[in-house]
């Protein structure tokens, strides 16, 4: 899942209502005025919207994790008030938050950055974490105000199947992942390599992810949580095998790649590692 900045929004790009017109499939399902006292509620609403529109309840959940950063960046930043509109159209859910300017400066925009409630999400991850979440995004600022739009697609076909396999190879475990590294998936990785770890202090392990077809910030977390791992064991060793070019691409972005010795592949690695 990435972010795309720029691209043209199906109705133009001030959502299913604006001067263009909307499209013939636009159906607008919410406007909600957003405040600090607003954003609990704007958890619950957005979830049971998303759900009822035909996003999984997953995507739903990324949805609202994409949204409370945008909402909780209007109220910081921008005044403490913006607004929220989501509709579907073109088999997906949109979500745009709006406000109306840079915030006035002194004590309105001082209690409204006070007010914004805690949220389980790492400090400074902002749009970074949006554009990870979402299947497309786009901003748009000026002097009078800024919109933030995503989209998540409405999946009818089956979700790609995730499989984990691990095997020995000149003593080195290869531990093989193909599929999407994600919310659903992220946590069998972390776990799998704890079990490894715990029966060998002194693993030599090679990551091969050569088939990996999708990784959100979920997905980087487990490769990191995995890295934390191995390194409180002195005598173990990682390398990540193969890496296809996007995840490569997040690594890079989250500003992780350099945490991670890499091979070409688990046959290079294992040579490394032996």
């Amino acid at each position: 899942m990435s972010g795309n900045a720029g691209r043209p929004w199906p109705g133009g790009p001030d959502g299913p209502g604006d001067a263009d017109g909307a499209a013939p499939d636009a159906q607008r399902i919410l406007d909600l005025t957003l405040d600090a006292d607003s954003l609990y509620r704007l958890r619950a609403t957005v979830v049971a919207h998303a759900v009822s529109a035909g996003l999984p309840q997953r995507r739903a959940d990324d949805m609202v994790i994409a949204v409370h950063e945008l909402a909780a960046n209007v109220i910081k930043h921008a005044g403490g008030h913006g607004k929220l509109a989501m509709w579907t159209q073109d088999q997906s859910v949109y979500c745009q938050v709006t406000d109306q300017g840079p915030a006035q400066a002194g004590a309105q925009a001082d209690a409204a950055r006070a007010a914004v409630p805690p949220w389980p999400i790492e400090a400074g991850h902002g749009l970074w974490l949006v554009r990870q979440l979402a299947d497309q995004m786009s901003l748009r600022a000026g002097q009078a105000g800024s919109q933030a739009t995503v989209r998540f697609a409405l999946r009818t076909a089956a979700p790609p199947s995730f499989r984990l396999s691990s095997h020995l190879r000149r003593g080195c475990t290869i531990l093989a992942i193909a599929g999407p590294l994600d919310w659903t998936s992220s946590g069998q990785v972390a776990d799998a390599v704890d079990d490894l770890i715990a029966a060998d202090p002194a693993l030599r392990l090679v990551i091969d992810v050569g088939g990996v077809t999708a990784c959100d910030a979920f997905g980087l977390a487990a490769l990191l949580r995995v890295r934390e791992s191995i390194s409180v064991h002195p005598a173990a060793e990682l390398i990540l095998a193969d890496l296809p070019g996007p995840l490569a691409r997040n690594l890079d972005e989250a500003d992780l790649a350099g945490r991670f010795a890499v091979a070409d592949s688990a046959e290079t690695a294992v040579r490394r590692l032996g």
